[in-house]
């Protein structure tokens, strides 16, 4: 977008008749119109903020039950394993006892005697009901039964546990649905100067939309200096525009043509300003005596002008020097004749060696490239009137040439540099805004992040690289570091470096382990025993009146016991061993590969606040303004 349309457009937006104008007119059924009304009302309310801050509701505690669940506790076989031993050891008895009554009961039954029988039957059936094996299925019916009811009670009783934690987390998260979950990120040290790395030109307008409402909302101005050529502060300016906030373009170098110099500088301030801006344009270190000639001449033909001095008089007066005004054909009239024959006189005074007459025609063809700019509608004022309270003034530089959009970004720069110096901004009064300054290097940025300190003026830098000299000016004194999207690895990998490295406990090993052992054992024994007695005795008596009694016996008893015993046991033995190995690492806070996917708007703020170092993940997209649960305050500092 070029400098004119760029300057369009701020003026539909902002200027004299443009929508800023009409907020009120034309916007009754227009949803596009309301939104933008709506959000530009929101971006403008509340305090200074550079993103948002999304912080997940905490998770529900736990119940104080949690760990404690029911316990499933298993009923007693004690009574079936003793039922299955009597069964075991009256097996052989018992079967023979009753085989013996149902083959009398049945002898009975056959031969016809009826009440005998009946008895039998019944003395059989309580036989057979009072057996050991009928005591066994019995004690295993009631084992069953007993096993069932204690399933059925732990199942009501883990469903009521798991009922209780269930309406404790639903309560919970309800009471989390009402908790504001995008908090506000302000700075909490108040730097002077904060640096952003990185990034996009949508992320840059993103961030200056929601930087730049609040400060011009509370009637502080803003500068925004633009050597991006993407009109960063395009969607600011037309939000500023709907809450009618003064809104002022000045297209460089377009607007600087038509101006007098006088009314900002003096010749001494002119010179050295042009020359700043000339030897940051060559390598730091070299030719330094470069500097002192390029001031000689701008300040000695800015002394002998007598009218304004403009670029194009200037130029004018720098051609007299070399002794090549009149070759020019576009020059006459530029000059007076009393000020070209005082400028004459002076060319002794400037030097006639090889080097001041080589760095002479430097001078000239730089002053000469500016004038040959395309001029603008405006004639530009001197910079201190671009801090008006409550304003936004966005001046940006754009050409198709590229050394004189390089020179004039440049110049504007040092001009700003030079409003600073002389103090010419009240202290406090607001916030400047240089994007895309990582041509200018490191001490042109050191200088004025310097100047604006000293000055009480808020410095903001938008630099597209992170490069050596950025690093170098990243994280100075009184600052603040924001990082954006870092496309190149290499630079991705030094801003995870500025941020910091942390200690982390990580899982390096897992291990599992299952072990199974089956033993099984089977055991028979057999016993008999037999024994035989057999005893004999005679008695004999006499003596009475009766006669005399005698007598024999004899007596034979066999016993036999026999006993047998099968034992069987089985066992089964599982153990599961899980094992997890933690090891304390030094790692990046945010890895390079985080940096490098962050969405369009999304940040890293890294800070040095009264609680310490600190960095926090955000989000500058205004429309974020529209989300619910937004809290106008920033994230409670956590314990």
């Amino acid at each position: 977008m070029s400098a004119a349309e760029i300057g369009t457009e701020l003026e539909d937006q902002g200027g004299p008749g443009g929508r800023g104008d009409r907020e009120g007119e034309g916007t009754q059924g227009d949803p596009v119109n309301e939104a933008g009304a709506e959000l530009a009302l929101r971006v403008f309310r509340g305090d200074e903020r550079w993103g948002w801050e999304f912080v997940q509701p905490p998770e529900p505690p736990a119940h104080p039950e949690a760990g404690n669940p029911p316990v499933h506790t298993e009923p007693s076989d004690a009574e079936v394993r003793s039922a299955q031993e009597r069964a075991m050891s009256g097996r052989n008895t018992s079967g023979f006892g009753c085989l013996t009554l149902i083959a009398g009961g049945a002898a009975l039954i056959a031969a016809g005697a009826g009440a005998a029988a009946v008895v039998v039957a019944l003395i059989l059936a309580l036989i057979i009901a009072t057996s050991p094996q009928a005591r066994l299925r019995a004690a295993q019916r009631r084992l069953q039964a007993a096993r069932e009811h204690a399933r059925r009670d732990y199942e009501a009783r883990r469903r009521a546990w798991q009922n209780r934690l269930e309406a404790h987390r639903a309560e919970h998260l309800r009471h989390n649905e009402t908790l504001d979950t995008w908090y506000p990120i302000s700075l909490a040290s108040g730097p002077s100067r904060i640096d952003v790395f990185g990034g996009t030109g949508n992320g840059w307008a993103s961030l200056l939309a929601t930087l730049g409402g609040p400060i011009l909302g509370s009637g502080r101005p803003v500068v925004v200096l633009d050597l991006t050529q993407q009109a960063v502060a395009l969607e600011l300016a037309g939000l500023a525009a709907r809450r009618g906030v003064t809104v002022a373009h000045v297209p460089m170098p377009g607007a600087l043509l038509g101006m007098d110099l006088r009314e900002e500088f003096t010749s001494e301030e002119l010179a050295e300003t042009f020359a700043e801006a000339l030897a940051s344009m060559r390598p730091p270190g070299s030719d330094i005596d470069l500097h002192t000639i390029d001031v000689d001449v701008i300040q000695t033909v800015t002394d002998l002008l007598e009218g304004p001095v403009t670029l194009a008089r200037l130029a004018a007066g720098l051609r007299v020097l070399l002794r090549v005004y009149d070759a020019d054909p576009s020059s006459p009239g530029l000059l007076s004749p009393a000020e070209v024959e005082s400028i004459t006189r002076a060319i002794d005074l400037v030097g006639q060696s090889e080097r001041v007459q080589n760095e002479l025609r430097y001078v000239r063809a730089q002053t000469e490239l500016l004038t040959k700019a395309e001029a603008a509608d405006i004639t530009d004022t001197p910079a201190s009137a671009w801090w008006k309270p409550g304003s936004l003034t966005v001046v940006t530089t754009e050409d198709r040439v590229h050394r004189r959009k390089d020179l004039t970004d440049r110049f504007i720069f040092f001009r700003l540099l030079h409003t600073l110096r002389g103090r010419a901004v009240a202290a406090g009064a607001g916030t400047l805004v240089v994007a895309g300054a990582d041509h200018l290097g490191r001490e042109a940025l050191e200088a004025m992040a310097r100047q604006a300190r000293t000055a009480g003026v808020r410095l903001v830098f938008l630099l597209e690289h992170l490069r050596e000299a950025a690093v170098q000016v990243a994280g100075g004194s009184d600052s603040a570091t924001v990082f954006m999207r870092m496309g190149n690895g290499e630079e991705a990998k030094a801003a995870a470096q500025f941020i910091g490295q942390e200690h982390k406990f990580l899982v390096n090993q897992l291990t599992r382990q299952i072990g199974e052992t089956l033993t099984e054992g089977r055991g028979t024994s057999y016993s008999y025993q037999r024994g035989v007695s057999d005893t004999e005795g005679f008695n004999r008596g006499g003596g009475s009146k009766s006669g005399s009694n005698w007598g024999s016996s004899s007596s034979f008893s066999t016993s036999l016991s026999r006993s047998w015993q099968d034992s069987t046991n089985t066992s089964t033995a599982r153990t599961t061993t899980t094992g997890e190995n933690l090891s304390r690492v030094y790692e990046f806070t945010v890895e390079p590969t985080q940096l490098q996917a962050l969405p369009v708007t999304g940040l890293v703020l890294v800070e040095a606040g009264p609680g310490g170092r600190r960095v926090v993940f955000g989000d500058c997209n205004p429309g974020i303004n529209f989300l619910p649960r937004l809290s106008t305050r920033p994230r409670p500092s956590l314990p």
